[in-house]
Parts: C-alpha cells; structure tokens; sequence
C-alpha cells in the first residue's frame, strides 16, 4: 500500500474524507504560490494537486487556462514547480501529486521527471492525456521512483475500460465528473453520480476522488455520502485566488478549512 491509499484509508477508518484542492503551478508567481500551498496543508488539505503549467491545457477551463497563462508569463517551468514541491514537502506533512501534460514530460524525459519528482517528495501524478493503452511504460518507471501514477475516468468510459482503470489506478482514480472541461458549476451533473456509483459497483475497494465542476462544500459532501473517498476542487481555488490577490494564501486557507470541515463532518 502506497502513502496515498494509506491517507484514504486512515481517512475512511476515521469517518471522514479527503478534500484535494488543486493550485496551478507558479500562480500567480512562485513566492505566491509557494504561501497558497503552505496554508492548504495548514487548513487540513492531506493531498494536493500541483499543476505543472502547460501552453495547451485540453481538459481545462477558461478559469484555469488563466492561471496557466499567468503562471507561464510569471516564469514558471516544469524545474521550478518540481522545485516548489520539493520545499513544501519537506517542510509540510503533506503529499503532493504533480498534475502534468505528456509533452512536458517528454520534453523533460521521462525517467528524468520521475527521477527529480521522486527526489523532490512527490508522490503521485496525473497525466490526463495519457491513454490507459500507453500508460504501462510511464507505470512502470513510476513505481520505479515510488511514484503513484492516478489514472482518470470519465463519464463516457465503458465499465470494461473503467475496471480496468480501477485496477491499474495508483493511489486513488480519478473520476472526471462531467463531459468537457474543468469549472465551476451550481449543480452537481448527474454525470459525476452515475459514474461513482458505477466505479463502486465494479470495484468498492479502491478509493475514488471526484473531480470537475465542485465548487461548493455541499456539493462535495452529497459525492461523499455517495461513495466517493475523496472530492478535488480547482476553478474554486484559483477564483478565491482572484477575488483576494492581496492576501490569497488567508483566502483559500479559509476555503479550504470550510471543504476540510464538511468532509470530517459528512456523516451528521
């Protein structure tokens, strides 16, 4: 057992669930960032998505193609946001998952990524391109450098494809909750329902996050009551990020506590 199902299941032994905020790498710049990410781990947060900037976010909405572009313009690289994750793991008790684009990794080289993620603490990553079909090769060096590679799951995957993905997943899978891409939403789609409940017939024992379109704690808390281990939110992040630019770490340290709170309370 890895250190990620390891928080799941102390998490569910405990009667509660995970909260996973999400914060793009580098926004609004590394020092911002860097502050965000040590007040998430202070407000409860166990696990969180640090996103590794990229020119061509296929799965991410306007609000998070935003960040992205900020990020890239304030300088950020994949070096400095394995770099940052590198600090906030040493100082904070807290694992990190690295959420990146192929080309990225590529561009890096594959083992080379693994090996600096794996020296800088990290201990997961997502990779939303890359096809179940491919992801042997990228599993392999990742187990390698005890690295957790998290597969995603979406609305439209067959249940023969999304057994398998439940089999193969690291960690915990990732179940994308809506068909398009990432943002805020006032109702949970009947999407995200449908698949959890699919994900927990075919495999009740591998731990679920779900992801896309959470922007309230209510909303996370009916998708734990539901099933799911754990709730991931990123457009609500980076919006507080945008409505307090000149305390945002105190913003979403605040957000994140009301996520963190609702989760450990969702059974009453």
């Amino acid at each position: 057992m890895n250190r990620l199902e390891e928080r799941f299941k102390r998490a569910k032994n405990d009667g509660r669930a995970l909260f996973v905020p999400y914060i793009t790498g580098g926004y609004p710049d590394i020092e911002a960032c860097k502050r965000i990410l040590r007040a998430m781990a202070e407000a409860g947060a166990e696990i969180i998505e640090l996103g590794v900037p990229f020119s061509d976010p296929i799965a991410d909405g306007v609000t998070i193609q935003e960040a992205t572009f900020r990020a890239l313009q304030a300088g950020a690289t994949p070096k400095s946001v394995l770099e940052l994750a590198g600090e906030i793991s040493a100082s904070r008790d807290v694992s990190l998952v690295i959420l990146t684009y192929l080309n990225p990794v590529y561009r890096m080289g594959l083992r080379r990524f693994m090996e600096e993620a794996s020296r800088r603490g990290v201990e997961g990553i997502i990779i939303p391109d890359l096809p179940l079909e491919e992801a042997g090769p990228v599993r392999k060096i990742a187990m390698k450098h005890g690295i957790s590679l998290v597969l995603l799951a979406a609305p439209t995957t067959s249940d023969e494809r999304l057994a398998r993905i439940l089999e193969e997943t690291m960690g915990f899978a990732y179940l994308v909750s809506l068909k398009g891409t990432t943002g805020e939403r006032d109702m949970l789609p009947p999407t995200a329902i449908q698949l959890l409940q699919r994900s927990k017939r075919l495999n009740s024992n591998k731990p679920v996050a779900v992801g896309f379109g959470v922007s309230k704690p209510g909303q996370a808390v009916e998708l734990v009551r539901l099933g799911a281990e754990g709730v991931i939110a990123g457009s609500r992040i980076i919006t507080e990020i945008k409505r307090n630019f000149k305390n945002p770490e105190k913003a979403v340290r605040r957000l994140v506590r009301e996520f963190v709170k609702a989760l450990s309370n969702h059974g009453q």
